[in-house]
């Protein structure tokens, strides 16, 4: 029988989360896993202030395709290059794309088009999801690292509004297109990056809420930075600890040691109380991930996340 398809198999794999939650981190991941699996994989993200770049070992990732490892790319469009691009797709001539999207009165006209600039985004994704080189695929899996949660939501909306409100054309066919695209389970999938604190738990599950308004509904909930538990209850560390809290005669190096562990008990206990309000509010399967103690995340430590994710997404 053939192998039961996993998110890693998807064509289109959008990774939302509030800002600071490490949603670039977990695209990278997603992404070397899908490319370790051999599929040819385009890491994609918008306006970004690159951290791919520095993730692989390579330069800054800009508008052009680079390569990034074996099977993964990466491209870093921002809105007048994937509007370039869209234009000339349309157009097909150089000469002719130049005469009507470079002219000045075109260009106030753009301009004044409420979100243009982030359906030409969108629409990039789009574009190089269904992109195809001698009737194959030209990338297997693009993941898309979203801007927060907020611009994405804004994003996400665009092709809705833009059927909705904008004459029939090349404009509105392919933001149908790229409707049907989001909708389609078997080659979209949501990701919804969180913390295990207040603030990202609560983000998460209004993301949830309001993308079920667009009838987008996340596939898996990563939790990253999750703090390890180094005192589990009932445990010698956690007995050890407790003796070392309530002896005041503890000589002062070991009574220091014992604050940083009561420190890190308490951070244990607070991912945890989110991470049960994650896993009861958010329809979604949880996995966690560690928080790993480097000053900069490299190559190997896209490695290691990668690899738990493979582990829990398609074991």
């Amino acid at each position: 029988m053939p192998a039961a398809l996993t998110l890693f198999d998807k064509r289109l794999i959008l990774v939302l989360g509030k800002g600071g939650v490490g949603r670039s981190t977990i695209a990278a991941s997603i992404a070397a896993a899908a490319a370790r699996r051999g599929r040819k994989t385009l890491l994609f993200e918008t306006n970004a202030t690159d951290r791919f770049g520095a993730y692989f070992g390579k330069p800054p990732v800009g508008t052009e395709v680079v390569p990034l490892a074996p099977n993964l790319f990466g491209v870093n469009t921002n809105p007048a290059a994937a509007l370039r691009e869209y234009g000339l797709m349309v157009l097909r001539f150089e000469r002719v794309y130049e005469m009507v999207f470079e002219n000045r009165l075109t260009k106030a006209f753009l301009r004044a088009i409420p979100g243009l600039d982030d359906y030409s985004l969108i629409g990039k994704a789009w574009f190089h999801t269904e992109e195809q080189r001698k009737g194959k695929p030209v990338w297997d899996t693009v993941v898309f690292d979203m801007p927060a949660s907020g611009h994405s939501l804004s994003m996400l909306r665009i092709p809705w509004t833009i059927v909705d409100t904008v004459p029939d054309g090349p404009l509105t066919r392919d933001a149908r297109s790229l409707q049907r695209l989001l909708h389609d389970r078997e080659r979209t999938s949501v990701v919804l990056v969180s913390l295990a604190e207040e603030m990202p738990a609560n983000e998460a599950r209004e993301l949830q809420d309001k993308l079920a308004l667009l009838g987008l509904a996340p596939e898996q909930l990563v939790v990253n930075q999750v703090y390890p538990n180094r005192f589990p209850q009932g445990s010698p560390q956690a007995r050890v600890l407790a003796t070392l809290l309530g002896d005041p005669s503890a000589a002062a190096p070991l009574a220091a040691m014992a604050k940083h562990g009561e420190l890190a008990q308490s951070r244990r206990a607070l991912n945890e109380r989110y991470l049960a309000q994650l896993s009861h509010s958010v329809r979604a399967p949880l996995t966690e991930l560690p928080l790993l103690f480097v000053p900069q995340i490299g190559h190997e430590h896209i490695e290691q996340l990668s690899k738990k994710l493979e582990q829990a997404w398609a074991p």
